[in-house]
């Protein structure tokens, strides 16, 4: 089977973690693959040319042009057709809906995959959205909240939405004591630290503000508590200004963009993520896989996966005074994070297994 893999960028994060993924096992599966970012090409695209995977970019900019969109619209119609996938699957906003459009000049079968928080798009999009959805054959959902968004809100025909959530590959993401302590040590933390860790795009919706209000109080009581910050994005320098205010350069660190997290999950003792906007986050879904207790905000899927109480604590993401007493209290209880940490590893391998699989499995059906 021929299988085009369509996303908006290859940069660093879920979605385009969950591509990779994807990606390989078609491939090891013995189907021919090709993918297109319509951006350019981020660490994860050259992660898949280096692993001899057919990537190509678009070189599309990052802002809404729509001389440039016609243009890459006609060259998605040019790559489909002389690729002739059996199925073309879209993921991110505005690769799904290119693909919508080049069904409008092309035949093909197209899935898509949103990997967003649709009711955060502006009205005119989410019109946009409704507007062409019908070219989909499936709309694949990666959270119980995106599905009931797309089948409540804008009107997906419920026989089209299939629920195929997020979910992590154990043989890669689990824990592993003994390289848990060398990897602590190369970043220089001692057994007494109690080290958070939050992986995710640096921008305003993944509330990093909040959470380096609440850690200031939490750190200042207990210098041994740090915050590791995983990604980059136009939000860094107003952060990393507040963290040289409050004083916390040796509490906080900022890693940058990172290719492989599972280094600094084993290094971390918890997990904490505060977005306003979620689906359904690999980053805490390998935290969890990993062993780590997590502290998130009610978005998404993230309460489901994070019960509060049982394996981490749930928070409104409004209230850094909230927010900090569940800081302090992670970090002053060992035998709460360990107690919680083995229940993320039970809600991990009873819900959420790799969903490559099924995809594959939805591809024969359709095609």
């Amino acid at each position: 089977m021929k299988i085009l893999y369509v996303c908006t960028t290859t940069d660093t994060g879920g979605a385009e973690t969950a591509l990779h993924a994807q990606a390989l096992a078609a491939r090891d599966a013995g189907h021919n693959i090709k993918i297109i970012s319509l951006k350019p090409l981020g660490s994860i695209g050259k992660n898949m040319q280096t692993e001899g995977l057919d990537t190509i970019s678009f070189h599309m900019k990052g802002k809404l042009r729509p001389l440039e969109t016609a243009g890459v619209l006609a060259r998605l119609v040019q790559e489909i057709a002389s690729f002739a996938p059996d199925v073309v699957h879209a993921s991110l906003y505005r690769a799904i809906q290119l693909c919508r459009l080049a069904k409008r000049r092309a035949e093909f079968t197209l899935i898509t995959t949103p990997h967003y928080d649709l009711s955060r798009k502006t009205y005119f999009l989410r019109l946009l959205d409704r507007a062409l959805k019908d070219a989909d054959s499936v709309s694949c959902a990666e959270s119980y909240a995106t599905a009931e968004f797309l089948k409540k809100k804008q009107k997906y025909a419920e026989e089209k939405v299939r629920l195929v959530t997020n979910g992590v590959r154990t043989e890669v993401f689990h824990p592993n004591e003994q390289r848990a302590i060398q990897e602590r040590e190369k970043l220089g933390f001692s057994p007494q630290d109690v080290v958070f860790v939050c992986g995710a795009r640096l921008s305003a919706e993944k509330n990093h503000m909040l959470l380096l209000k609440s850690f200031a109080s939490v750190a200042a009581k207990n210098p041994q508590v740090k915050l590791v910050l995983a990604g980059d994005g136009p939000e860094k320098e107003k952060l990393e200004a507040f963290v040289r205010e409050k004083k916390m350069e040796k509490a906080v660190f900022f890693m940058g963009e990172v290719s492989n997290i599972y280094p600094l999950l084993l290094a971390s003792d918890a997990a904490i993520l505060v977005s306003y906007i979620e689906s359904l986050p690999m980053f805490l879904l390998e935290a969890c896989s990993c062993g780590l207790p997590a502290i998130v905000s009610k978005a998404g899927d993230m309460p489901r996966l994070v019960h509060h109480g049982e394996n981490g604590f749930v928070c409104n993401g409004q209230d850094p005074v909230l927010l900090s007493a569940l800081i302090a209290e992670m970090a002053e209880n060992k035998t709460l994070r360990k107690r919680m940490g083995r229940k993320s590893l039970e809600r991990i391998n009873k819900y959420y297994p790799a969903p490559e699989q099924i995809y594959l499995q939805i591809y024969q059906e359709i095609q």
